[in-house]
């Protein structure tokens, strides 16, 4: 089920002393307003990425879906996608493919009038039948610009969360010292890895501290990663 985030107010234009600082928006809106909804009506666990180096395409992408369902059946949803001109598969793994597709009609229009609107898209990912876009604008009147285009394709899309790249680096970079150590250590040495090539143990040894301080640096820092990631009201999700 899709995370039950409250949308925030429509974004407005702002005095020229408020607007100056680049700002970021996320926008949630549904696959049937934007792309593959005929994908995720017949592979509903189906997660979808764009690179993040092909994020801002004019009529190309490069997606990775990743399912448990079979990869046959991926591709042949993706070729039948009346939004999608061309295919082409570029390989995978057990659960994951990337696909190089050309937008057409309706996502190719979108994307383009965004571009066009001088806002970036720096990343997109669809899940659970909508889709997520994390916009880059120049001022807060560049989001209320991508509004606007949103509103005249009527594709549903709801401002989930808007703020100053200060702001968000802010926001981002609440982790204290501690908790950043943890989970560069943590990485490092492969404790995320499937399967694990570290312990929470040997993670503890290496910073010198105890397993239950390591446990609720772990915690508050998956906290504020997630709030943060998700733009989530703490009130409503204490």
């Amino acid at each position: 089920m899709p995370e039950s985030i409250q949308p925030v107010s429509t974004p407005t234009p702002q005095a020229p002393s408020a607007s100056t600082n680049a700002s970021t928006a996320r926008f949630v809106l549904p696959a049937k307003g934007f792309a593959l909804a005929d994908l995720f009506e017949r592979v509903p666990d189906a997660c979808v990425k764009c690179e993040a180096t092909v994020a801002n395409p004019d009529d190309h992408a490069l997606l990775v879906v990743q399912t448990d369902e079979d990869e046959r059946e991926v591709d042949a949803a993706l070729r039948s996608e009346s939004d999608i001109a061309t295919v082409e598969y570029f390989g995978g793994c057990v659960d994951s493919w990337r696909y190089r597709v050309t937008w057409t009609g309706h996502p190719r229009q979108l994307i383009q009038q965004l571009v066009a609107a001088d806002v970036s898209i720096v990343t997109v990912q669809g899940r659970g039948g909508e889709w997520r876009l994390h916009l880059l604008a120049p001022d807060r009147e560049g989001i209320a610009r991508a509004h606007d285009v949103m509103e005249n394709f009527d594709c549903g899309a709801d401002c989930r969360s808007i703020s100053t790249v200060n702001s968000e680096r802010s926001d981002c970079l609440e982790l204290t010292t501690e908790q950043r150590e943890a989970l560069v250590v943590a990485f490092n040495q492969g404790y995320y890895n499937v399967p694990r090539d570290a312990t929470a143990n040997d993670i503890a040894d290496e910073l010198g501290i105890s397993h239950q301080a390591l446990s609720e640096r772990f915690r508050r820092a998956y906290h504020q990663l997630v709030k943060t990631e998700f733009a989530l009201d703490e009130e409503k999700h204490p």
